[in-house]
């Protein structure tokens, strides 16, 4: 997953001022605040659910400058190393996917 976090840029904050994204199983959301150069990133990762019910939420915030961007990526990068990720698949409870079919 080298430079998976390549797609940030100061630019791509303007987009929107909340962003939820994931790399298969592993879940990040970005929300912002004020603008380029005097405004912040909130970055959270979590669980393979749904954020409002994620319950090992981590939360960091990054001043919206390209110092900040660089930041946020390397503090990305280190917690998706920590957490992993896996290819995303529905968790089908076991002995249920053959009956499916």
């Amino acid at each position: 997953m080298d430079n998976a976090f390549d797609f940030l840029t100061l630019d791509f904050f303007t987009r929107a001022s909340a962003f939820p994204g994931s790399l298969g199983t592993f879940r990040y959301r970005f929300q912002r605040t004020g603008w380029i150069g005097d405004g912040e990133i909130q970055a959270w990762v979590y669980e393979n659910v749904c954020f409002e019910l994620a319950e090992r939420k981590e939360t960091e915030t990054f001043p919206w400058t390209e110092e900040g961007i660089s930041a946020l990526k390397t503090w990305l990068t280190q917690k998706l190393v920590e957490r992993g990720w896996e290819p995303y698949r529905i968790p089908y409870p076991p002995g249920k996917c053959k009956e499916a079919e």
